[in-house]
């Protein structure tokens, strides 16, 4: 392949609304494949992930001096930088810089969500580093991602034994009565009571077939186990620091939660709705929403955007807020009164908030979705087995 060959990095959200094509020179220049993981609270709270992954965009995707596309809402995330996503389906798209010095280069100050880029044939993701470590009491994804360069507030690089260090001392940390949680314009404010195993929480009320995560779907149905009706799968055992019983946690590589959430990985934790307050504008706190009143009532739909990602009765419906597009929830197929909630907008200790969440440390969800793009999902894997042998090998 001669370096004068050209080619186009395609950009696309989930529903189609918004899609571009950056010509780009191969082979293919770092900055536009080798992903930055940012950790920092504006990002976890805006896009309700772990980290947002972007990498600088080789051209404006539009002219930034004019009106973005009627398809976008923008969120001025900060004095010197707003964040685009796409008003049907969520998706992040464009970060923008806004101070002078840092518009100047070709981009124009603007970067792209990695989750919803296409490379050219023949190119894959690598990773740059995960950055605003300090950020995040626990150290955050950098405990499962920590073969790559690590950074500080101040692009200091941090050691593995840093990460541990704050592994440590997070754990100790007082473990809250109620796990609170937040989108970054604070238009979502969400609360989580501990579940205690009482039959609200469990089947027949609350439902579920078995995840991907613990069970991948490529299991034959007549191998998959049945659900424990005592023991769901989504409620876990007390674990130190925990003060009772926790929820599931785990990671999801699918194409769908990528193309929303606009980044490599996506985080969940499973909640039955009963244990899930949402606390309106006007201060009121209310019970979980059904999907239908999600979908159709003002007083929900006035603030939390929804999104039929997977077709069909019920399918699958995806929440976002309206006014900064952070992923909130999923929902639909076989559940009932069961929630999946974006991890990000937790963070009280730190984002893993282990006294509440169990982690599952033996597979990301949908990692094969990822293989074509890159190794991050397998290197999160082999990372989360890590992570568990350093906790003496219970999470």
């Amino acid at each position: 392949m001669e370096a004068s060959d050209s080619a186009m990095l395609k950009l696309a959200c989930h529903c189609g609304s918004n899609t571009h094509a950056f010509s780009v020179t191969l082979p293919l220049d770092k900055k536009y494949k080798d992903i930055h993981f940012c950790q920092c609270t504006t990002c976890r709270w805006a896009t309700g992930t772990f980290a947002a992954t972007a990498i600088q965009a080789p051209s404006p995707p539009f002219d930034p001096d004019g009106n973005p596309p009627a398809t976008l809402t923008v969120w001025k995330s900060s004095d010197i930088g707003s964040r685009y996503f796409c008003s049907t389906c969520s998706a992040q798209l464009f970060f923008r810089y806004s101070l002078p010095e840092l518009t100047k280069d070709a981009n124009r100050g603007f970067y792209l969500a990695t989750g919803v880029v296409e490379l050219p044939p023949g190119e894959t993701f690598g990773v740059d580093c995960v950055a605003y470590i300090d950020s995040v009491p626990d150290g955050g994804l950098a405990s499962w991602l920590s073969d790559v360069k690590l950074r500080g507030l101040l692009r200091d690089t941090l050691a593995v034994d840093d990460i541990v260090a704050r592994e440590r001392e997070a754990r100790n940390l007082e473990v809250p009565q109620k796990l609170e949680g937040t989108c970054y314009c604070s238009s979502v404010k969400i609360t989580l009571s501990r579940p205690t195993g009482r039959p609200e929480e469990l089947p027949p009320y609350t439902f579920s077939d078995n995840t991907d995560l613990v069970i991948p779907n490529y299991t034959p149905a007549d191998e998959q186990p049945a659900v424990d009706e005592k023991n769901p799968w989504w409620i876990r055992e007390e674990q130190k620091p925990a003060a009772g019983k926790r929820f599931l946690g785990g990671l999801c590589a699918c194409t769908s939660c990528r193309k929303i959430a606009g980044s490599e990985v996506q985080g969940w934790i499973f909640v039955p709705t009963v244990c899930v307050e949402l606390t309106l504008p006007s201060g009121e706190t209310v019970p979980w929403p059904s999907r239908q009143e999600l979908v159709e009532d003002p007083t929900y739909n006035s603030i939390i955007g929804t999104y039929k990602s997977t077709p069909g009765d019920p399918g699958v419906l995806r929440g976002f807020c309206k006014t900064c597009g952070a992923n909130i929830f999923w929902d639909g197929l076989t559940r009932r009164n069961l929630v999946d909630l974006s991890t990000g907008l937790f963070s009280q200790r730190g984002v893993r908030e282990e006294g509440w969440i169990e982690w599952w440390t033996e597979r990301v969800s949908f990692v094969e979705d990822a293989e074509k793009r890159h190794d991050i999902g397998k290197r999160l894997e082999r990372g989360l087995q890590e992570w568990k042998t350093r906790l003496g090998g219970r999470v």
